[in-house]
């Protein structure tokens, strides 16, 4: 009699092994490719907002705020740099203040990092308040009145412009649109000098503080429009003279790392 063909019970279990080997190989590569999109994703994001400040600059000869009024326009410097990133239409929603017609609200992809899951599937604050990534540097921005390159004396290549930080810190939200001087706001450099987190649990989370996402290194645009990851080895000091524009102090060979 003729043999059916098939597989015998070792070869079955010689298939699954070797099955099981492959997807356990390719699921680590499929993350490792996710996981750097994501990062050059993050990167683009960076970038595209400080070539928004660029744009602004070269309309209104100053620096937007980190919060308040440009041309009567009351908002944050995401809002106002919302012309220039292809969301005209929601800076014209707001009607002349982000609080108007729920805008705040509103979700902006070039905002997020999508590698944070703190803000949840629907990146927002109590269901109200859309949320960022992508916190600016206070000592750069302040009120709009700095000029650009007169009010960074230390050199735009030296100077941090904007760092990530969590969605949601510790039950603390990164508003893109909270237009006030406090934690919530998408800030950084003003409550603390202190050096940004390497990826902290919600618990140890400081709200006045960056944070980096995906690794131990955070992604920052400089003033001059590059983006590039600082390692968590800098030091605190060059942190510090990073961020503040007009210290007259050089930085260490650790901001090269």
């Amino acid at each position: 009699m003729n043999r059916r063909p098939g597989f015998t019970p070792f070869e079955l279990i010689v298939t699954m092994t070797l099955l099981l080997m492959l997807v356990s190989f390719l699921i680590p590569l499929v993350e490792r490719v996710r996981n750097a999109a994501s990062d050059a994703q993050s990167r683009n994001n960076l970038r595209n907002l400080a070539l928004a400040v660029y744009s602004h600059t070269d309309t209104f000869r100053a620096l937007p705020p980190v919060s308040g009024k440009v041309n009567n326009a009351t908002g944050t410097i995401h809002f106002h740099l919302l012309p220039y990133l292809d969301e005209a239409e929601l800076w014209k929603k707001a009607d002349g203040s982000v609080w108007n017609n729920d805008v705040n609200g509103e979700v902006v992809g070039l905002f997020l990092d999508n590698r944070d899951t703190t803000g949840g599937p629907s990146h927002k604050f109590e269901d109200r308040l859309g949320t960022t990534n992508y916190a600016a540097n206070w000592m750069v921005f302040k009120t709009g009145k700095n000029r650009f390159p007169a009010s960074i004396p230390d050199g735009v290549s030296q100077t941090l412009m904007f760092a990530e930080r969590y969605q949601i810190c510790n039950d603390t939200p990164t508003a893109w649109g909270y237009p006030a001087l406090y934690t919530w706001a998408p800030m950084f450099g003003y409550y603390n000098q202190g050096k940004f987190q390497s990826t902290p649990r919600q618990a140890d989370c400081d709200p006045t503080l960056p944070q980096s996402i995906a690794s131990p290194a955070i992604l920052v645009a400089i003033c001059d429009s590059s983006v590039r990851a600082l390692a968590p080895s800098i030091s605190p000091e060059t942190w510090w003279y990073a961020t503040d524009p007009a210290d007259g102090m050089p930085l260490a060979r650790d901001w090269n790392d």
